[in-house]
């Protein structure tokens, strides 16, 4: 057998090393990433305070049916929970016999009066009555004009009333028995609106200043549903004892269903900037970036957070226009790595 020199074995041995850890050692040049880019763009997203709800009256969407005098109901022509159109009758009220005398009496008292002021003025003509009595003749009138006004506006005119709806609406309940004697005044029913209906929700204590009444907003279904835009028209400015939250009252743009929950995002501003896809923007608070290609490398850009909306990151910072933005893809990347574009993106 041939024996090798001591020198040629351990060279030999060197070089297969050599090779081994070669082959072996990571190439930097050849690392790269596959990525997803978008083109840059600016823009604008509505700054929005976010509130929780539900629908119900407002507010003024009840109105207490009552007669200014005394009486008696003598026949309902509704019930509880009856929708009503406006005109449409109520119920029928008949006058005690006290009320129908004041009618009375203030009539006559009116037309007497009226007849006085004639007389009075038929002898001023003639320098038979003096301008102080003419203007007390006249004033006397006036003041008897004036109850009668009155007791017609409470009472109208006949023994018998009938109730009318003011506008379309829901009777919600019924607050008289027929054949009682009632007082003036006295709650006969209670009506709501039919456009009544608004989202009433409770916004923090730093939203006060911000939330503005005619501020628009989304009013979208906790249950799931089709979102309704409306408009602030109230805003408390006391904390609500039970949730120390500032109850805001918000008219919506479509139909409501009583009692249905809603999530408002009611606009107070808008974001101005970048307009970056929500998963494009990489770090932690201190540190937010996002990463352009060029060159065929990613390269890392700072940017500050300004708002955010459901899929989209409004930001500023010194970005590049013309350069695409890396959206897919970005978790994965340092600056400086090379990236790889999918074939329709990739230069030829």
């Amino acid at each position: 057998m041939i024996q090798r020199p001591h020198w040629i074995a351990a060279a030999l041995a060197a070089l297969t090393l050599a090779a081994c850890s070669a082959s072996e050692a990571p190439d930097d040049a050849a690392v790269s990433a596959a990525v997803v880019t978008v083109p840059l763009k600016q823009g604008s997203v509505p700054e929005t305070v976010a509130a929780y709800g539900s629908a119900g009256p407002a507010a003024d969407a009840a109105q207490v049916i009552s007669v200014q005098a005394m009486g008696r109901v003598t026949h309902w022509n509704v019930t509880v929970g009856a929708p009503v159109k406006r005109g449409q009758s109520l119920l029928a009220f008949t006058l005690a016999p006290s009320a129908v005398a004041a009618y009375q009496q203030a009539a006559t008292a009116q037309r007497l009066a009226q007849a006085e002021r004639t007389h009075v003025a038929q002898l001023f003509s003639q320098q038979l009555a003096t301008r102080d009595q003419l203007d007390q003749a006249e004033k006397a009138e006036k003041d008897a004009q004036s109850n009668l006004d009155a007791l017609v506006q409470q009472q109208g005119r006949s023994a018998t009333l009938d109730v009318t709806a003011p506008f379309d609406g829901t009777v919600v309940t019924v607050d008289a028995q027929q054949g009682d004697n009632l007082q003036p005044g006295a709650a006969l029913l209670t009506l709501h609106r039919g456009d009544g209906l608004v989202v009433t929700a409770g916004v923090e204590r730093d939203a006060m200043a911000r939330v503005q009444v005619g501020a628009k907003a989304e009013l979208m279904p906790i249950d799931g549903g089709t979102a309704v835009h409306g408009t602030v028209r109230r805003m408390s400015h006391a904390l609500d004892p039970h949730t120390h939250q500032l109850t805001v009252e918000i008219v919506p743009d479509g139909a409501l269903i009583n009692g249905e929950g809603f999530r408002a995002d009611i606009v107070v501003g808008q974001w101005q900037g970048w307009l970056l896809p929500r998963d494009a923007v990489q770090g932690d608070e201190e540190d937010r970036h996002v990463f352009q290609v060029a060159n065929g490398k990613a390269v890392s850009v700072p940017v500050k957070v300004l708002g955010e909306s459901a899929d989209v990151t409004v930001a500023s910072g010194a970005l590049d226009a013309k350069l695409p933005l890396v959206t897919e893809g970005a978790t994965q990347l340092d600056d400086g790595m090379a990236v790889r574009l999918p074939a329709e993106h990739a230069k030829p």
